[in-house]
């Protein structure tokens, strides 16, 4: 019965395409290629059921989706890599190259890189001189709410990449988009290792449930970007000795 069930559905796929398809009957589809001898139709409510979309479910974690009873490791991966796909095909159209010149542009960027990740997560991204992304790299992820992050596997990144400049960014899972005194001081240290490469150091964003924090924009990197608002023009302090206070600001 499964094989006759599934020969049909690959059939129909050929056939008519994807738009011939409910979400969960494209979800069952896929994981066809990586379950052989079950329904995956149940599975298929069941993942839609927990994430509350197919877009969700794309966007999440491998290991959050491998938490799911009835699903793998192995399927996990197959749906995360989908959706990984299907961003990375999002953020740099075929023939098109995705340059970062603004703050409003990084921010849009890396939100992308976020969206569904339930733990923080650190990232690099490196540019060439003219600001078009080289190379994306997730370098770390952690709990819910601290990712370690090594300046050292930055700075291979970003010389493997041959960058001219860099953007790196986290999130924070719970919301608050804004600075602890721990990102600032990460953001001390990520500069000293870029400045000792003559490799400029854009922005640190972080981002948030629904906003993100450009420390290039608020505190350490002011006057770095291309493209900014004359009244970001002067370079900035790089040290933020009083946190709280400019917090209240």
């Amino acid at each position: 019965m499964h094989d006759g069930h599934r020969a049909r559905l690959k059939n129909r796929y050929l056939q008519k395409g994807l738009s011939a398809f409910e979400d969960h009957e494209a979800l069952e589809l896929l994981l066809f290629y990586a379950i052989p001898r079950r329904d995956t139709n149940a599975l298929a409510h069941t993942l839609l059921k927990k994430f509350g979309s197919l877009g969700r479910l794309l966007r999440a974690d491998a290991r959050d989706i491998a938490h799911v009873d009835g699903i793998g490791e192995q399927s996990a991966i197959l749906i995360s890599l989908v959706g990984s796909l299907m961003l990375r095909e999002a953020s740099a159209p075929a023939g098109k190259t995705v340059r970062l010149k603004s703050i409003d542009a990084a921010i849009r960027y890396v939100q992308g890189l976020f969206e569904g990740k339930t733990e923080e997560q650190f990232y690099v991204v490196c540019l060439d001189a003219h600001c078009a992304v080289l190379h994306t790299e997730l370098l770390s992820r952690g709990t819910a709410t601290q990712a370690p992050v090594y300046v050292r596997h930055i700075t291979e990144s970003v010389i493997r990449s041959g960058a001219d400049k860099v953007i790196v960014a986290h999130n924070h899972p719970g919301g608050n988009p804004q600075p602890s005194k721990k990102d600032i001081e990460t953001t001390q240290r990520i500069l000293l290792a870029m400045d000792a490469l003559d490799i400029d150091l854009l922005d640190h964003i972080i981002v948030g449930a629904a906003d993100a924090f450009s420390l290039a924009e608020k505190i350490l990197l002011r006057g770095k970007y291309p493209e900014k608002d004359a009244r970001l023009a002067q370079y900035g302090e790089r040290v933020m000795q009083d946190l709280p206070s400019f917090l209240q600001r």
